[in-house]
């Protein structure tokens, strides 16, 4: 299997077809066919719960848990959008029914954050989770869908259920912030702050 290049549409379509004819089987019965969905988004998926979760642990539960409620309504899928982006729209909708149900446990775990005695790192990883430190979860949402994945704002719009106008707007905020906060910091951890762009 050969890997997508950022950019290469040939591969991305390639893909998306490999996708799409595994989606299919799977609704005619052939429950095989899931794991060669799983096997292709499930790096993607840890990583986008990672930056939301920050727990490795919540993280594997929540990608489970993405994986059988996608299998779950795979009939509800239709092609007017990309099988990741609806994948993408299964796990932001689970991502935000944890939150809500883990609200106050997780602002004790912040809290707890913010109290506990810092360690200097100087690890490119430190310096963006210190950053993403600064963001909500929303925000993450964003920034992980659009400047990780990749997607434009229409398709975050469609996982979102949000206008992408709307996005564009909470996009440049974001990016924003970043950046007065890398200003505001100087130096993250013995690295100088580059600026976004």
């Amino acid at each position: 299997m050969q890997a997508a290049i950022p950019g290469d549409m040939q591969a991305k379509k390639e893909k998306n077809e490999r996708i799409e004819r595994a989606v299919q089987r799977v609704i005619t019965g052939e429950k095989e066919a899931y794991e060669l969905i799983i096997q292709e988004f499930e790096r993607q998926m840890y990583t986008y719960c990672y930056y939301i979760l920050k727990d490795h642990q919540e993280t594997e539960d929540a990608v489970q848990e993405i994986f059988i409620r996608a299998y779950e309504n795979l009939n509800s899928y239709k092609r007017k959008v990309s099988f990741s982006s609806w994948l993408y729209k299964v796990a932001y909708n689970h991502l935000m029914n944890m939150k809500k149900k883990h609200n106050r446990w997780l602002k004790l775990v912040d809290e707890y954050k913010h109290h506990k005695p810092v360690v200097q790192e100087s690890s490119y990883t430190t310096v963006i989770e210190e950053l993403m430190e600064y963001l909500t979860p929303e925000e993450r949402h964003i920034l992980l869908l659009k400047a990780v994945e990749q997607y434009t704002f229409e398709e975050i719009a469609i996982i979102m259920n949000t206008r992408s106008a709307t996005l564009r707007k909470k996009y440049e905020r974001l990016r924003r912030k970043l950046i007065e906060q890398t200003i505001k910091g100087g130096q993250l951890h013995g690295q100088t702050a580059q600026p976004f762009s």
